[in-house]
């Protein structure tokens, strides 16, 4: 078990590397929306809560704080979530559990190597970036948002694409910030998986971020996704905490 220290640390390190478009803060919970479909933008973070507050009272009002913005109530919950209770009582007043996740972590090593053939770094998300990790099945309005979210990276970051054949196949992003190489948006288009892709790419980014001066890389994946799971571990990634949702 990681301790609250740690994970708040973690946590803080994939705010700046997935920043939501609005913030706000309700009994030192910290509230985020940002829209692209993600309940990480758009979800209250639990690691503080300030005494003497009504935990009931607190959760209306993040409840009417989304719902000024059309979006559901989103709780996002760790092993530090406070106040000790939370997670039973969301649940108690008819929030679902959603989206198991793990966070996964490794050390970086000054001058790791990668043989980077055939990837482009960009400083800015380019269209051949974009159609290697967009999803064919979001529509327009969400991958703009998406590329909103790309826009307001204020901390180091380059995104990485994989050609093959001159098709831009697979992508991922790296942000550097507090040390710590936060990796995301890794993706392989459906008619390049299984031929080392992701691995291509996963190698290239921690390459980079051990290159801007970050002692360990930190990702996100779901408990479900066993295909990455075993690439993340395969690259040395070992799990550290879990997180997940409680959603209305």
């Amino acid at each position: 078990m990681s301790s609250r220290e740690e994970i708040a640390r973690l946590e803080r390190a994939a705010l700046w590397a997935w920043p939501p478009a609005e913030t706000a803060s309700v009994a030192g919970w910290l509230l985020r929306a940002g829209g692209a479909a993600s309940r990480r933008l758009n979800s209250a973070t639990t690691l503080a809560f300030e005494p003497g507050i009504d935990p009931g009272e607190a959760i209306g009002r993040v409840e009417a704080w989304y719902a000024a913005r059309g979006r559901p109530a989103c709780f996002h919950l760790t092993e530090a979530a406070m106040p000790v209770g939370l997670d039973e009582l969301l649940a108690a007043r008819g929030y679902r559990r959603r989206t198991p996740s793990l966070v996964m972590v490794r050390a970086l090593v000054p001058g790791q190597g990668a043989s980077g053939e055939g990837i482009e770094l960009e400083t800015r998300p380019r269209a051949g970036f974009m159609e290697a990790v967009a999803d064919p099945a979001r529509n327009t309005r969400l991958r703009a948002e998406r590329a909103a979210v790309y826009a307001r990276i204020r901390r180091p970051h380059v995104f990485a694409v994989d050609f093959r054949d001159g098709v831009p196949a697979a992508g991922g992003v790296c942000v550097v910030t507090e040390g710590t190489a936060v990796l995301h948006s890794m993706r392989t288009r459906p008619e390049y998986r299984r031929r080392g892709c992701a691995r291509a790419i996963l190698a290239r980014l921690l390459a980079w971020g051990a290159a801007m001066g970050a002692r360990r890389a930190m990702l996100q994946v779901e408990e479900a996704n066993a295909p990455a799971r075993g690439l993340y571990e395969a690259a040395g990634f070992r799990p550290v905490y879990r997180y997940h949702y409680r959603e209305r």
